[in-house]
């Protein structure tokens, strides 16, 4: 299989990563090697072509075991035979990781200490020894391969990938079935039952439920019918749709959110850094004590040179951090697919491992802990009942673009008819209605129609010039919210609320949800400077928003996250998104955050005290090779189940 084949505009037709980072082939940025023809064996479980390539993988770990053990029942060169031959099998990929890193002056990783540990102990005549350290190495790298595949693969199936195909519209009605990329915006696409949608666009023709659970996690189906607004990655589920694609298909929804996938793999936590760190550290200190220890005893007469070059080559292979170095980048593989698969999806891994030490997390208003959309809250009356003058209001409005209106005019669908209607700029408008003048609007409007009235609403109105009654119209507070930050409260301490929005409305909101703080009638420089307020007062700070306003906020907080259904702009400066409007997944983050970093600084501790205690013992010549062996894999396979447990604990979470 070629390149062409696999990756489309420079990505992975089937993980979606790019070529640098595409982890289908046996090597990165090449093309897949399995031999899988035109399946890839990536993270994707695509056909039962994908399973034979992984077990294709262990085919040569099997026959170095089957090697090893038929050279039992041998002797003399057929017996030494078959053990290099199971060597070669089982670590020629090590070796020749090896010869590349020192080609490319890399000295010092776990394939050179692989290397050296195992050609050493061939030149001791120690044939079986050096073949089993492969063997087991190469167990303990499957396991935990098939480990990073299950995380990635849990990540990619948070999001939908592109379908390869879309049905393009023309004018005259004629289909044709293009490649995603070639449509362009303004052109419209045909979405059968049961496909997934390709593009971002409006639907202009049709009705049915869209599946949207693998874009935001939400099981309820999304209602579709002309004027509503898909997302690419949806799953149209009974009835044929015609859409008006609005982004090209590198801007789409999916593509976002996939890059934001490939992002999380390029960005390292600060405690992963420290293990590389570490690693460049820790390997020529090894290899230097090592040297050491076959090198000092012999030269002062404690013994003879092939036992302590013996132990040496022992204390190499129990040194090998292969434990640390794989098992902890497995660790926040699977903390970012438990989030993900929740809704919450962080651009970097970097930010997961700043999220357990958040003290506060403050929170725009409108869009974010309210639904962002007016809605009608209370009717006053002082003569008519107060669906009669909703009724009457409505139908005034049913033409006005103004957003409280347009709440006004959703409010009642009586069917009055509304005549010679007349908007007044700044003030409301006035109608006829049944013979009525009815006059909705402002304090202003009411002194022009003589109408008195002490009322504190923003909408008031009048009948034939007499004051008739009021509307409230206000934003409602999202369902999720109150659960969101009691939980929240309980597990940061503070949460607080920076809004644009009169102080009014802002406080009574911050009362009914129980936060800490709320500070009203900001722009958006003024909401920067008070986060950093916030952090400087209380600590490490997490912002939630959703709008063009609050994208400085976002990337100026500890943590940024972004609401799914707000601005492109507050996505592309945050963090993470929420692809969902259920808030508590927040809280939930934080908690699985907060397991994913104590689970990584467990394995650590697990895979540096195995290997203290090994390496103790082979200096002491109390340890042979089979127990370096056991100390290397060992330590890496209970850290690998150990990270896997996340999983479970997600569950019941």
């Amino acid at each position: 299989m070629t390149d062409s084949k696999r990756f489309i505009n420079g990505k992975c037709r089937y993980c979606g990563m790019d070529a640098e980072h595409c982890r289908c082939g046996k090597l990165e940025g090449e093309s897949c090697q399995a031999g899988c023809g035109d399946e890839c064996a990536c993270a994707q479980s695509h056909s039962h072509r994908h399973g034979s390539i992984e077990w294709k993988e262990w085919i040569p770990i099997g026959l170095a075991a089957v090697l090893l053990t038929g050279s039992v029942f041998l002797g003399g060169t057929a017996q030494i035979v078959l053990r290099l031959a199971a060597y070669l099998l089982a670590g020629y990929e090590v070796l020749i990781r090896a010869a590349t890193g020192f080609a490319k002056r890399r000295f010092f990783d776990e394939n050179v200490l692989m290397a050296v540990a195992t050609v050493g102990a061939i030149a001791l005549g120690e044939y079986a020894e050096a073949a089993a350290v492969m063997i087991f190495y190469g167990v303990g790298e499957g396991l935990q391969e098939a480990a990073v595949r299950n995380s990635r693969r849990r990540i990619t199936d948070a999001v939908a990938l592109h379908p390869d195909t879309a049905r393009r519209v023309s004018a005259d009605g004629e289909q044709n079935v293009v490649k995603p990329e070639d449509v362009a915006v303004g052109e419209a696409i045909l979405v059968r039952a049961g496909e997934r949608v390709p593009l971002d666009g409006t639907v202009i023709a049709g009705e049915s439920l869209l599946d949207v659970s693998m874009l935001n996690g939400e099981p309820k189906p999304q209602l579709a019918r002309p004027g509503s607004a898909v997302q690419a990655g949806s799953v149209n589920t009974n009835g044929p749709l015609t859409i008006r694609v609005t982004r090209i298909a590198s801007e789409s929804s999916t593509s976002r959110l996939l890059r934001a996938v490939e992002d999380a793999t390029r960005h390292k936590p600060a405690i992963e850094r420290f293990i590389t760190r570490f690693s460049r550290v820790y390997t020529p200190a090894v290899i230097g004590a090592a040297a050491l220890l076959a090198v000092l005893p012999p030269l002062l007469g404690a013994g003879s040179w092939n036992e302590w070059i013996g132990r040496a080559l022992i204390f190499l292979v129990i040194s090998c951090p292969c434990a640390l170095v794989l098992s902890i980048p497995l660790t926040f593989f699977a903390g970012l697919a438990i989030t993900s698969k929740q809704g919450v999806l962080f651009k970097g891994a970097d930010a997961l491992e700043r999220l357990p030490r958040t003290k506060a997390v403050v929170l725009d208003k409108t869009g974010t802990l309210t639904e962002g959309e007016f809605n009608v809250q209370h009717v006053e009356s002082e003569e008519l009942p107060k669906a009669e003058l909703l009724a009457l209001a409505s139908a005034a409005e049913q033409d006005s673009l103004h957003p409280v209106a347009a709440a006004i005019a959703r409010a009642d669908t009586r069917g009055y008819l509304a005549g010679s209607v007349q908007e007044i700029a700044g003030k409301g408008v006035i109608a006829m209605i049944d013979g009525r003048r009815v006059a909705v609007g402002n304090r202003a409007l009411m002194k022009q129609e003589g109408a008195r009235t002490n009322s504190g609403a923003s909408v008031l109105i009048a009948i034939d010039g007499r004051y008739a009654g009021a509307i409230y119209v206000g934003d409602r507070v999202r369902a999720s919210a109150r659960a969101a930050v009691g939980e929240l409260n309980a597990l940061v301490g503070y949460t607080a609320i920076l809004t644009g929005d009169a102080r009014q409305p802002a406080e009574k909101v911050g009362s009914e949800l129980g936060v800490k703080g709320v500070f009203a009638e900001l722009q958006p420089e003024d909401k920067l400077k008070r986060m950093r307020e916030i952090r400087s007062n209380i600590g490490r700070t997490l912002f939630v928003g959703d709008g063009i306003n609050d994208a400085p906020v976002l990337a100026g907080a500890d943590i940024g996250v972004a609401v799914g259904n707000g601005t492109d702009m507050a996505a592309e400066a945050a963090d993470a998104l929420l692809l969902t409007n259920d808030l508590t997944r927040i809280p939930y983050a934080i908690r699985a955050a907060k397991k994913t970093v104590r689970t990584a600084r467990q394995n650590i501790t697990i895979a540096l005290g195995i290997k203290i205690a090994a390496l103790v013992l082979g200096a002491l010549g109390l340890a042979g090779m089979w127990v370096a062996v056991v100390a290397d894999v060992g330590a890496a396979i209970i850290c690998v189940l150990h990270t896997l447990t996340l999983f479970y604990t997600s569950r019941k979470n």
